[in-house]
Parts: C-alpha cells; structure tokens; sequence
C-alpha cells in the first residue's frame, strides 16, 4: 500500500493535513518512531506525537492539530492528524497492512509451490523469509523434510535429521510439555522448547483434507524469532499441506499397525510398550535387516506402497518399511542373497546401494540391527565405493575404527612395520607392503599371493622373507598378523590404501 493511499484513508477518518511530500513509497508496516536516532526505514510507516525531538523519519505522521504543529518543514512525507484519533488510526492501518501482508505472503508460497512442486523445495525457500531453520516431521516424528539454505544448527534435531527420524526417548520428552498437552487441533502454532536445547521453536499442525498428517517446526538460530512468524508459520502450514496433497501424495500414504509395530521397534519403543497383540508375533529364527539408501539426493524415490508391493514378490515374508530415500527390510537369513535382485527394483538413476545387518535371533533387537546396516552401508561406502551391498561382518573391523576415530587419532594404531616398508618401498621402487597385504588376505597362502600378484612362487617366498627381515617380525605368529591387518583396515579408512 502507497503512503498516499494510506494517507487518503486516514483522511475519511479523521482531519488530515498534509505538510510535505516527496515520493511515494511502497508501505508494508508500521511502527511508532521513538526519537532516539533510529534508522528509518523507506518501507515502513512511522507514527509519532508532535512534542518529540524535530528529527523525523522519512515517512511519519504527527499526532498534532497543524496550527500547533512545530515541524515547519521536512525532506521526506509527513502528515498530521488530531491527537485524539491517534491510537484509533494507528490501530487500524497495522490490522490493514499486516491483512495485505498475510494474503502477500500466502500468494508468494503459492506460487512457490507450483513452481518447485516439492514439499522439501518449498521448506527451504521458505525458510529464507523466517530467517530461521525449518523441519516438516509427520505424526509418528518421521523427518519429511528441512530447510537447508538456513541449515539446521540445534544439535538435537541435527541427529533427528541425520536419521530420518525421532528416537522414542526424544518424542517421550517432547510430548509431556504443557505446551504440546495443551495444544489444540487447530494450525495456531505454540512454542515446544525443551530444556536439553538452547533454542526456542515454534510449532503449527499441518492438515491435509481435515487430517493432521504432521507438523512444522520453526527453530530460531543466531536470530530469535518475531512476532511475525507466528501468522507466517501458520500460513506455511497450509500451503504445506496443498503441496503434499498436489506434489508429494507418496509421503502421505498410512502404515498398517504391523508396520507401526516394525517402526516403534525402530526407533527404540520397549517392546513391553506395545500393543499387547503384537509381542507375540512370530518371526524367522535367523533374521538380517537390509538398509536401502539413495546416494543420488536429488532424484525422487518411489512410492511406499509400491515399492513394498514389489519387494512383497521377490520375498513374500519380508517385513518392509519405507521412508523418504530409504527402505528398511526384515528378512530371513536365507533370502540375503536377494539383496542383488531387490537392488534392480530401483531405477539406476538412483544409485541405491544396501547395508546388512549381522544374523539376529528376536525382533525386538531389531533397532541394534538397523544401526549395524547403516553402519556397514556408510563405511562400506568410503572403503569399497564401487560396490552396492554391505554386510556388517564384512566391515564391522572398520566401523569399529571409524567410532574409534571419531575420538581420537586411529593411526598410532599402525603396526611399526607399515611405516618401514612404505619407507623401503618408496626408496628402492619395491612392492613390499602389497606383497604384504595379498599374503594376509589370502590367509598366508605363498600359491594364492602368486597367483594374485602375477608371481612366481619363489619370487613371493623371497619377498615374505624380506619382509621379516627388514620388520623383525615373524609372520607365522598369529598376534602380529592380527595387527597387521588392522594396520591395512586403518589405511583403507582413512583413504591411505
């Protein structure tokens, strides 16, 4: 709205006297001016009373009758209008501009929307307007979608991201806040900070066709959040839900309780908290799970029910859960070998790759399971990037380092003999430590060393004794190829193969 739009309907109100103008600036709020050197802004409206210092904003109107009016001229616009209809006027054009302003921002995500035509897309450029972090989580604390051009920066819900999900003490905690208890059924967003975080957040329902399906989460970073976020969370919900019903129906879609029941296992639920009907249930004696996971973030995923359906034909009785770019699978001991053949259900675009879990003998061991397949799939990932199927026994040395290294400097674990024969390798053009290394992983065999390296069985038995001899180690000893080969597993995961 123009400065003379607004003055012309302050006009049918109350006396108004015009006293300068200059241009006429677009006003998308009010504030009242306080007189203390504050910079004004051309965008904004200020009201102030005419007994304040002579130094004006550029947009101001003056509580004062103009023959009492001690302003006798100004460089920017300026109005007066009588005392008495001050609080009145100011009152009204704030409820008008923050209405023109709501519809404004309500437009703008519309078109947003049908633009990006993707729930996660419309999240982060929404986020840009907040200033501020924001999370879409569905009913059971699933992750849907955040924002990340304003990242997520609350260590709590950065460990909620990372996995796709809320682990069941965090969503305990959650819901005993008066706040949430106290919430109700409509999108009027409420605060939901909690004390194991520094920073304050927001939350708004989000509705599809009358059904709550989740809810958006505003968390202030550097910059706490205003008063207008409130209104503009609460639209965001709205044009949230019209995004997924028109964009995203594949996140929408409802879990069979049996699948709540796979699910609450998951995220740690004690299996005495469950439905009593569902502790029981028989499952294979001999269990691995597989974790399916894009590595290409931007291409889209398949629809829940549809992937399941395909998985459901290739392993009748596996147990599938599906969420965002990931699919979880409980299957028997028997059916891993179908690993390769679930794999191709997944257009190549999506560079889906697996992680498998060790053998498991009860379901409710399920949530350790997940975590070694996630595991074996980001490790085996770094260590063999060319392969697609990880299973944990094969890489469980390795995540078990690269724990170790995410606290301390795994490489004074090297045996001293690594360092010797990189050295004589690089001083005399040998190949000693690869000679080393096939020697092991052959489990000392002298014929499939020769064979693998192209040699003559002598030529390996000369270099085997080399290698003790520069050393002084004594390979037939079972403790020094123990740490030897933890030596090589060292240098595959931290990318000195």
């Amino acid at each position: 709205m123009k400065f003379s739009e607004i003055v012309e309907i302050l006009g049918k109100r109350s006396d108004i006297c015009i006293i300068s103008s200059s241009s006429d600036p677009q006003i998308t709020s009010v504030k009242l001016w306080d007189g203390i050197s504050e910079d004004s802004d051309e965008s904004t409206l200020y009201f102030s009373y005419d007994r304040q210092p002579a130094s004006l904003p550029e947009n101001c109107i003056l509580a004062s009758k103009p023959e009492d009016c001690s302003v006798c001229s100004t460089s920017g616009n300026l109005a007066c209008i009588s005392p008495e209809h001050f609080a009145v006027l100011f009152n009204s054009i704030q409820a008008m501009l923050n209405d023109i302003n709501r519809d404004s921002f309500y437009h703008y995500l519309m078109d947003v929307a049908d633009n990006v035509r993707s729930v996660e897309a419309l999240i982060d450029v929404a986020s840009q307007s907040f200033n501020a972090s924001l999370v879409l989580i569905d009913r059971d604390f699933r992750i849907l979608g955040y924002s990340t051009q304003v990242p997520v920066i609350d260590a709590l819900w950065e460990e909620n991201i990372r996995k796709g999900y809320c682990d069941y003490e965090f969503i305990s905690e959650v819901r005993k806040l008066k706040s949430v208890q106290m919430a109700d059924s409509s999108t009027t967003p409420f605060e939901v900070t909690c004390k194991q975080s520094p920073y304050r957040k927001l939350a708004s329902r989000v509705y599809c066709k009358d059904a709550w399906i989740g809810s958006l989460l505003l968390i202030e970073g550097s910059d706490t959040y205003r008063a207008e976020h409130v209104d503009m969370l609460r639209i965001l919900s709205g044009v949230t839900g019209y995004t997924l019903l028109t964009y995203s129906p594949d996140l929408l879609y409802r879990t069979s309780e049996y699948q709540s029941f796979l699910y609450n296992l998951l995220i740690g639920m004690p299996p005495e908290s469950l439905p009593e009907a569902y502790r029981n249930l028989k499952f294979q004696e001999n269990m691995n799970l597989l974790f399916f996971k894009a590595s290409n973030d931007e291409a889209p995923f398949t629809s829940g029910s549809a992937l399941r359906e395909a998985f459901h034909k290739e392993l009748p009785d596996c147990h599938v859960i599906t969420h965002r770019k990931a699919v979880t699978a409980v299957c028997s001991s028997d059916e891993i070998s179908a690993a390769g053949q679930l794999l191709k259900l997944f257009p190549a675009a999506y560079e889906v790759r697996v992680g498998i879990s060790s053998t498991f003998h009860k379901i409710d061991l399920l949530r350790e399971a997940m975590r070694e397949a996630k595991d074996a799939l980001e490790v085996g990932t770094v260590i063999s990037p060319d392969d697609l199927i990880f299973p944990f026994e094969k890489y469980s040395v390795d995540i078990l380092l690269q724990h170790l290294s995410e606290k301390e400097s795994i490489s004074r674990y090297y045996d001293q003999a690594v360092p010797c024969l990189i050295e004589y390798d690089e001083a005399n053009g040998t190949r000693l430590l690869e000679t080393l290394r096939t020697y092991l992983e052959t489990s000392s065999s002298i014929k499939d060393t020769a064979e693998a390296l192209y040699l003559h069985r002598n030529s390996v038995i000369y270099r085997i004794r080399k290698i003790e001899e520069l050393c002084g180690i004594d390979l037939d000893d079972p403790e020094v190829r123990f740490r030897l080969r933890l030596s090589f597993h060292i240098m595959q995961l931290t990318g000195k193969n």
